[in-house]
């Protein structure tokens, strides 16, 4: 269950206890599986948007609801790990800021940060991790002939088939490409670093009028470079990056693959606008009339 706070799952008595030998067991035992709920972004666009469409009646029937709501609880779990980094990252800066500004720290201390490296590296493999899932989640909806055929090779075909040339549709995969293969080539720099690619992560540093420079990282790379900045606001724009890219691929395969329910109706996944949410969603399922059908929509012909 997704709550404002949390995310929860559930499991009856029965299933534990099916003799019900131990009448003091509640009904329901929950536990949390999350400590991020529908206040937050990136659960919004991967729980959220899954707990709405993962619906069989719409789903094609290769496709399992539970198969979708799995892969969006891992990366949501993914994401979760990383937004605790940053969080935890924040909360230190915080407390070396306050201290400073509380003549604490003397001018020849420079503060460090607890794992500060192994941090940032388990985030940069947790990101890697997401991207993974969403090419996965594709070959859920179009699965692939052969090993050597690219991830995407079907979806763009499909997408093609149904959308035509579209310029709008053309920025946003460009976009979104382009942060699945950031995400990707963040991580091979870290893993195989050489002369052209390396991940650069850097503790406090004391500037020359006093102030302490929070952490930072830096990546170089010949096509996903990153230049220095906050290592706190890199992890968060990821995690917002990865969190969109992946509600908008479940918005479009599930809409590419809709199941016909009746002939006589159309199902499409849709944006609620001006940031409005339906049960943590800000996609739904909308159902409408074809044209022509005697008791909805306007007739095929009408003038």
């Amino acid at each position: 269950m997704l709550s404002k706070r949390c995310l929860t799952s559930g499991v009856f008595a029965d299933h534990i206890d099916p003799d019900r030998t131990n009448p003091n067991l509640p009904q329901i035992i929950q536990q949390k599986e999350l400590e991020f709920g529908a206040d937050h972004h990136f659960v919004r666009k991967t729980a959220g948007a899954a707990f709405e469409l993962a619906d069989a009646t719409y789903l094609p029937e290769i496709v399992s609801p539970d198969a979708v709501l799995r892969m969006s609880l891992e990366v949501s779990s993914s994401l979760a790990s990383v937004v605790e980094v940053a969080n935890d990252l924040r909360t230190h800066q915080d407390q070396m800021r306050e201290a400073s500004k509380a003549q604490k720290l003397s001018a020849a201390y420079v503060p460090r940060t607890p794992n500060l490296t192994g941090k940032v590296r388990q985030s940069l493999a947790a990101l890697r991790d997401v991207e993974i899932a969403i090419k996965k989640l594709t070959a859920l909806f179009f699965p692939k002939d052969s090993n050597n055929e690219p991830w995407d090779a079907k979806f763009l075909q499909a997408m093609m088939e149904k959308h035509g040339e579209n310029a709008e549709l053309d920025a946003w995969k460009n976009a979104a490409w382009e942060v699945l293969a950031g995400v990707a080539n963040h991580r091979h720099a870290m893993i195989h670093p050489n002369e052209n690619k390396c991940v650069v992560i850097r503790d406090y540093e004391l500037q020359a009028d006093g102030s302490l420079l929070a952490p930072t990282i830096e990546i170089s790379h010949e096509t996903s470079a990153v230049p220095r900045r906050d290592v706190v606001q890199f992890l968060e724009t990821q995690v917002g990056d990865l969190a969109e890219v992946f509600e908008a691929m479940l918005g479009y395969v599930c809409d590419l693959k809709v199941r016909t329910v009746l002939p006589q109706f159309a199902s499409h996944v849709v944006a609620l606008p001006n940031g409005e949410t339906q049960r943590g969603s800000h996609m739904v399922w909308r159902t409408v009339a074809k044209k022509g059908v005697p008791f909805g929509g306007p007739k095929a012909n009408a003038e």
